[in-house]
């Protein structure tokens, strides 16, 4: 999606609240090429929890999972989507809500003693993702898989760059020899790795001249990662609406009041309260564009 039509999209949208995660071509594009790379393998990617049931929605049309391991997320999901609850902090009502709602499919680790409270919930009706560390060789991971509980699905992990995504293809092969052929292989796609390629769509809530200077203040209290990219001299890519009225040299600040929460600083469109921008490459640090 280009920014013209993004911002037409944002005008026309009853768009709540003052922040909103949007999926770029690049995010499209990288999901694909992971894809290309992994014929296959099933991705999973876990949100933050405070993602609305607009950009959830939006991750459907990516084809992935979604892994869930709050109550708060939980509410925010439709049977629809392909969902894979994950076990951390898991509570009986977390389980429940989750069957309750059409989602039966829990990850594990392998030390994990959520197998038995689960199923002391659900009986036997639950399918089982066994979460595995990718740096273990094959035998390694046959011997785990073994000696838990069986599983319908393996995770190998978390990946956060094209690289390691290419690294995991030897060791699936070879599971793929040694497994039976109805087990599913799956790769946890990682934060840096999905953000940098993602946009946020975020309205300027306040602004301020001072000697000729435009100070435009956005909401950031959705995005606390950016305060440590921040800190690393992270540069942003922004984009204003194409038809403001002219350009003048300004910035563009979070809400924390912290004058090194600065963004970015430069010629960009006069704006005013309300006006929508958007900022790219709100990955990993060395990331350097944005679609």
């Amino acid at each position: 999606m280009n920014t013209t039509a993004i911002f037409s999209h944002l005008r026309e949208a009853n768009t709540h609240g003052n922040t909103v995660f949007l999926l770029s071509n690049r995010l499209y594009q990288t999901v694909a090429q992971v894809w290309s790379e992994l014929p296959g393998v099933k991705l999973v990617y876990e949100p933050l929890s405070n993602y609305n049931k607009e950009y959830l929605t939006l991750l459907s049309t990516l084809d992935i999972t979604i892994k869930c391991s709050n109550q708060d997320l939980l509410e925010n999901l439709t049977r629809k989507q392909n969902v894979l609850i994950g076990t951390e902090n898991l509570t009986s009502s977390l389980v429940k809500s989750a069957y309750t709602r059409g989602f039966n499919n829990f990850s594990v680790s392998r030390e994990s003693r959520d197998v038995a409270k689960i199923t002391n919930i659900l009986g036997d009706n639950f399918g089982l993702t066994r979460e595995i560390s990718k740096g273990e060789g094959t035998e390694t991971i046959l011997k785990d898989i073994m000696s838990g509980n069986s599983a319908q699905e393996i995770c190998l992990g978390v990946v956060e760059s094209l690289s390691e995504v290419r690294a995991l293809k030897d060791l699936i092969m070879d599971l793929r020899r040694k497994l039976p052929a109805d087990t599913v292989l799956s790769v946890e796609i990682g934060q840096e790795l999905f953000q940098s390629t993602a946009l946020i769509a975020t309205k300027i809530i306040g602004m301020d001249i001072q000697g000729g200077q435009t100070r435009y203040d956005i909401d950031m209290s959705m995005f606390e990662e950016f305060v440590s990219y921040l800190d690393m001299g992270h540069r942003f890519t922004v984009h204003s609406q194409l038809e403001a009225r002219t350009t003048s040299f300004s910035s563009v600040y979070g809400n924390t009041g912290d004058e090194d929460d600065l963004i970015l600083e430069g010629n960009i469109g006069e704006l005013d309260v309300g006006d929508w921008i958007l900022i790219g490459n709100v990955g990993q640090a060395d990331c350097r564009d944005s679609t």
